[in-house]
């Protein structure tokens, strides 16, 4: 239980700085004994006792470094209910047990955790990606020479481009450090394939595009392919 709570402490410390809206939690584990219902089970668990505390769930799949993951977020309209949700669960008696009970099953399995909030989009809320099933997510961090700020700006461009053709687009990220983590998500494969397609043999697009490769800004860190789960 020490162990979560001093996540509480980090991912507070995160947030500080923004105005965080749309703000979530991210746990990714390895498939245990290579069987991701494995892990749903064990999520369905914590699932029930922690929606009956205000919080979102939901399961995503995706790769990472070759490795099959699954990841367990919580999803939050705001820093005021991200915070109510913790002092609930910190205070749970239910959810003690569990972590004494479950949280061992899956620690040996963890990849990473974080926390992040939207940074261009403060009117979203924790049902933002309702309807989605797939997504692709791509982190960028400013390059030598150049600011977080000159990067943002550069996505936000990006994005405002992408949204004109209907492609979802909220761009996240997980505090100070300046690492910036662009969410597409859509219905299906299908639907990104064509509105991606649209977006990138557009004039408007091509004219970004050009101009950010002569002008850096930013430095690529990585990109995934998501699938809902559940």
């Amino acid at each position: 239980m020490g162990y979560l709570r001093g996540f509480v402490a980090m991912f507070l410390a995160s947030f500080v700085s923004f105005a965080a809206a749309d703000v979530f939690e991210a746990w990714d584990f390895r498939a245990i004994d290579g069987d991701i219902q494995k892990n749903i089970e064990v999520f369905d668990s914590a699932k029930a006792i922690q929606e009956k505390l205000g919080v979102k769930v939901d399961y995503w799949q995706h790769d990472v470094n070759g490795d099959n993951v699954v990841s367990y977020v919580l999803r939050f309209a705001d820093l005021a209910e991200w915070a109510a949700f913790k002092d609930a669960a910190m205070n749970n008696s239910e959810w003690d047990k569990w972590i004494s009970t479950e949280w061992p099953k899956l620690r040996p399995h963890l990849v990473a955790s974080y926390a992040m909030n939207n940074v261009l989009n403060p009117n979203a809320g924790k049902d933002i990606t309702d309807g989605h099933n797939v997504g692709y997510w791509n982190a960028w961090e400013a390059r030598e020479n150049h600011t977080s700020a000159e990067l943002l700006a550069s996505i936000q461009k990006s994005t405002a481009i992408s949204q004109k053709f209907g492609i979802e687009t909220n761009t996240y990220t997980s505090g100070p450090e300046g690492i910036f983590y662009v969410f597409n998500t859509a219905e299906n494969f299908v639907e990104f394939e064509k509105k991606f397609a649209e977006r990138n043999s557009s004039k408007e697009w091509i004219e970004y595009w050009t101009q950010a490769q002569e002008n850096r800004v930013g430095r690529f860190v990585r990109q995934s392919w998501i699938t809902r789960v559940q």
